[in-house]
């Protein structure tokens, strides 16, 4: 597989499919992990979800998420350079016809910096397929946690999830370079791989997780980089005690060589697979 740049919040689309996503179990002592991978945006379909993570959920000591995305408000959205001054002629004008198709205004895309144009064009082109945030499985927890009056850990700020995209080489050109270029080509890889997800394919999702963690340094420090960090949180005594939790982390930070649950297992957790999956039949695209 050659290069994918994925956008940070893993804008995936999905096809309508009978499946339950995998949920793990990873146990050292008295500290228990109940952990599922995410999808940040879904579809009605989505739901319910394995009756597993929905039991652990409501008697666990608290919730740990990439980043609280309802109470972690206080952003500040840094200035970069406006795409218009890095792009290519020929990418101004690929630029204007995806926004013609989204029904935007190209100048508006062409004056913010090449990250968030991304970001927009993956956030609309989501809704365009009839997908929503609000359905996201991050959301679907996250905004059930006051009622149950359940703590949240966050495992990130979103300012830092911001920072990590404005940070990257020119104002993160590479992010916006490859969601022009896989524009219609990524409907059916990111379909493929929300199907691996929702049916609990780990196979499949840990050969995208293997192959997107060797692409680049962008690549690792999207998904290899983050684990590295959290790892040692969830490992740190003095910022987790022990309890039981449930983990909500995007999908593809879970399964392979470098994903948290080996990353556990290599901290002395006993991981335990607590539900069945179902092979994908789907075949991801070569890309370009």
């Amino acid at each position: 597989m050659k290069r994918f740049f994925p956008a940070l919040f893993s804008l995936f689309f999905a096809q309508a499919v009978t499946a339950e996503p995998l949920v793990w179990q990873a146990q050292k002592g008295d500290l228990t992990y109940t952990l599922m991978g995410s999808v940040h945006v879904g579809k009605p379909e989505f739901y319910p979800l394995p009756d597993i993570i929905e039991s652990r959920f409501v008697a666990a000591d608290a919730l740990i998420v990439e980043a609280d995305v309802i109470n972690d408000t206080q952003l500040n959205i840094p200035k970069g350079k406006p795409s218009g001054d890095v792009i290519t002629s020929k990418q101004r004008a690929q630029l204007a016809e995806i926004a013609k198709e989204l029904g935007y205004q190209d100048s508006l895309l062409l004056n913010m910096p090449p990250w968030q144009t991304a970001m927009v064009l993956q956030i609309a082109q989501s809704k365009k397929l009839q997908f929503h945030q609000m359905l996201g499985v991050d959301l679907h927890f996250l905004s059930r946690t006051d009622s149950l009056n359940l703590p949240v850990i966050s495992l990130e700020s979103v300012q830092e999830q911001i920072d990590l995209l404005a940070n990257a080489r020119d104002d993160g050109i590479e992010l916006l370079d490859d969601t022009l270029l896989h524009w219609e080509l990524s409907k059916s890889f990111l379909s493929c791989m929300i199907e691996a997800w929702h049916l609990g394919d780990n196979e499949k999702m840990a050969t995208i997780a293997d192959d997107m963690s060797d692409t680049n340094d962008f690549e690792r420090k999207i998904l290899v980089e983050r684990n590295l960090n959290w790892i040692e949180m969830l490992t740190d005594s003095t910022q987790i005690p022990n309890g039981a939790y449930v983990v909500i982390v995007g999908a593809l930070h879970l399964p392979g060589e470098e994903g948290l649950l080996t990353l556990l297992k290599n901290k002395g957790f006993t991981i335990t697979q607590l539900n069945q999956g179902q092979k994908a039949g789907c075949e991801l695209p070569e890309l370009p």
